[in-house]
């Protein structure tokens, strides 16, 4: 059970208000004001040492959410260069998503909703034309990319907002199961997200008291752990020794 304090509560209205999860009160007004819900840079460890910098902007729209992330991993002497776009409406639906590698290679990939499904379109190149790929698969599919860890914490608020209200003192969270997608490997996923409570951890020579949450990600187990305004601090992921935290 997740017991949620008055400043938490007021924390978690803000966020549920200004995320993928809110209803927006004014959705009709015509000023498309545009407010930074979160921001910042990710370090990602493998084996503790840094081979890679996602930096991220997550904003308030007048429909919604956008979400910019850019990445950049340098291992073994090879360079990774790669972008995304995602908006997202106000109840989580996937309205459009764009992923781009700039390095190594030339490629991208757009999913859209299309009627009841989402489709792809895949470009190998610059110039390339498009192959699509349909899925069949509701426009609020959670889109998981490989490397753009942003893209947990908006599951994870997503997945506090389906159970808290927030003028609640205190909500169940039941272990949940999503459906979701990889763009840029074109690859369905389940995922499973619970909470599992909050635990004191060693964040950069400083005890913090954080959340944490636990993901299985097509088998694959992730550990989250959030702060009380629900923005991830830190990551594991034991299978491939990798951390990440944020800046």
């Amino acid at each position: 059970m997740l017991l949620l304090s008055r400043p938490t509560r007021i924390a978690l209205a803000l966020i549920l208000c200004t995320s993928t999860l809110s209803l927006f009160a004014k959705s009709k007004e015509k000023d498309p004001s545009v407010k930074v819900v979160d921001s910042g840079k990710f370090g990602i460890f493998v084996s503790g040492n840094r081979v890679g910098t996602e930096s991220f902007t997550i904003e308030q729209t007048a429909t919604g959410s956008s979400t910019h992330c850019d990445l950049t991993i340098d291992q073994n002497g090879s360079k990774i260069e790669q972008r995304s776009d995602m908006q997202l409406a106000a109840n989580g639906d996937l309205l459009h998503y764009e992923w781009k590698e700039l390095s190594p290679g030339k490629a991208s990939s757009v999913v859209a909703p299309d009627d009841k499904f989402l489709i792809e379109h895949l470009y190998s190149g610059e110039k390339s034309k498009p192959f699509d790929r349909p899925f069949l698969m509701p426009a609020s599919t959670v889109i998981l990319d490989d490397f753009f860890f942003t893209h947990r914490e908006l599951l994870a608020w997503r997945y506090v907002g389906m159970s808290c209200k927030p003028n609640e003192p205190q909500c169940d969270m039941p272990k949940t199961k999503f459906g979701g997608l990889v763009p840029h490997t074109a690859s369905p996923i389940l995922i499973s997200i619970e909470y599992k409570g909050q635990e004191k951890i060693p964040i950069k020579g400083a005890d913090m008291l954080l959340r944490r949450f636990d993901l299985d990600v097509d088998g694959v187990a992730w550990s989250m752990w959030m702060d009380d305004s629900y923005k991830i601090i830190r990551i594991t992921v034991p299978e491939n020794n990798t951390e990440v935290l944020r800046d």
